[in-house]
């Protein structure tokens, strides 16, 4: 029996022996395991904060271009307004320069009008004096009344090479005397 319990306890102590050897291997397993996560987790937690780091410079990069992007536009749209209001500044003073010309040259043209008017005037009038017919009639105040209606001329009257003939000078004077008198009586009150 002796030798039987021998070899039971050498059994035993080998399992012993085993298991103790198992314990030491999965107590070196775990603190390896252990080891790992940490490992793991410090470099998760350093790729997050590096992460977060690279989105917060991202950010303000994205930021600083917005600003610069936002300043030019105001610069590009200040340049915009600016050169709007020389444009408008410069056609203000080119219409204003085109209205002042256009009022001389209209004035100068009223002006050569008024004296070719008075021209013709005078030459109305010599004529009409040359004919006989004084000038007061032809200036009568009467509304809708232009002009002598018993002196109309006759069908006799042509148009000569130098100005109004008549055909029957004398018998056509006496005429229009005639009728400048009858209308001197009719105007006298």
């Amino acid at each position: 029996m002796g030798a039987c319990s021998s070899t039971k306890t050498m059994g035993v102590q080998r399992e012993l022996h085993g298991l103790k050897e198992l314990q030491a291997a999965q107590k070196v397993a775990n603190d390896e395991m252990n080891r790992v996560k940490q490992d793991h987790s410090e470099r998760v937690a350093k790729m997050q904060r590096e992460h977060q780091a690279e989105v917060r410079d991202l950010h303000d990069r994205i930021s600083r271009m917005i600003e610069m992007t936002s300043e030019e536009n105001r610069k590009i749209q200040e340049a915009h307004v600016d050169e709007m209001r020389q444009m408008h500044e410069r056609h203000t003073k080119e219409v204003r320069r085109i209205q002042e010309d256009h009022h001389s040259h209209m004035s100068q043209e009223l002006m050569r009008h008024m004296e070719e008017v008075r021209k013709l005037q005078g030459e109305y009038r010599s004529q009409l004096k040359g004919l006989g017919v004084e000038m007061r009639f032809l200036q009568s105040n009467r509304p809708g009344w232009c002009g002598i209606a018993s002196l109309a001329m006759g069908k006799d009257m042509v148009l000569g090479g130098e100005g109004v003939g008549f055909a029957g000078a004398v018998g056509e004077k006496a005429q229009v005397r005639q009728g400048i008198d009858k209308f001197e009586k009719s105007t006298t009150p």
